[in-house]
């Protein structure tokens, strides 16, 4: 097979992924001004890359699967339980460096995971040990990607021989930036979660978690097509991972600090 070939194949599911977004996105923006803003799309808004316009589509998007949902009668807690058992598979895909298979398995338990609390909240079903599950699986399902990206740098010169690992430069990095930014991602739900204890919440931060899902999913899917082009031009196949590896380093600590200070804003005017 040569690289036309391979490039056609690799990027066949993402063709016809983005025909239908595209058909569907389009007729959504040709109605969006006939569309009133929902109040539970305004009551979660917070400072990020996704506008409310972006937010209003995705939940339009995905409605037709909640209504299915619903009819099935799949609890918030048993789609919870899907999506983390998903994110493990996705991670062990990430270990094999199958990152366009593992991209798409993402989009899919990213979904059902932002869908979960907002079946709870449509079938009046919320409750507190429903969030608290929810959010220590949050903690779980990224941390199992990360950890998959991780092992695959680690795995690339493993000696099945020897039984003894080679990192050069470029993976010793990554495997640094990863550590990082699973410390990035535990700090920020900490700070809220900390801060929220004490009667302080905010909205504060731009790397949250439906920003990093979009971020390393997008590349992931990506990734046959990036590949065969640093290839062609005789480049690391990986930099343009290591690339997104540190933007989104720097963007979720970034992130991180400014919810600490802003939360330690707000309790400094509570106190006062």
């Amino acid at each position: 097979m040569n690289n036309s070939e391979s490039i056609y194949y690799s990027l066949l599911p993402l063709i016809i992924a983005l025909e239908c977004f595209m058909l569907l996105f389009t007729y959504f923006a040709l109605t969006w001004h006939r569309r009133e803003q929902s109040e539970e799309t305004l009551s979660r808004l917070h400072k990020s890359f996704i506008g409310i316009f972006l937010i209003e589509f995705w939940y339009w998007m995905t409605g037709p699967l909640l209504e299915f949902f619903k009819y099935i009668k799949l609890t918030p807690n048993k789609i919870t339980s899907i999506s983390i058992f998903l994110s493990f598979i996705t991670g062990a895909i990430y270990a094999t460096g199958s990152f366009a298979a593992a991209g798409w398995m993402l989009c899919v338990s990213g979904t059902l995971d932002m869908l979960d609390g907002r079946l709870a909240r449509e079938t009046g079903t919320v409750t507190r040990a429903g969030a608290f599950f929810d959010s220590c699986s949050d903690r779980y399902s990224d941390f199992f990607v990360f950890i998959g990206i991780a092992i695959y740098f680690l795995n690339k010169k493993f000696s099945h021989s020897g039984g003894h690992f080679i990192l050069e430069i470029p993976d010793y990095v990554s495997i640094l930036l990863i550590m990082a930014l699973m410390l990035g991602t535990a700090s920020m739900s900490y700070v809220k979660a900390r801060g929220e204890a004490i009667g302080v919440t905010t909205k504060s931060g731009l790397m949250q978690r439906p920003e990093r899902i979009i971020m390393i999913g997008v590349y992931s899917v990506l990734d046959p097509f990036i590949r065969i082009i640093l290839s062609n031009y005789g480049i690391n196949r990986d930099y343009c991972l290591i690339f997104i590896l540190i933007l989104m380093t720097i963007l979720i600590n970034f992130s991180a600090v400014v919810r600490m200070v802003d939360i330690f804003r707000l309790i400094r005017i509570s106190e006062r």
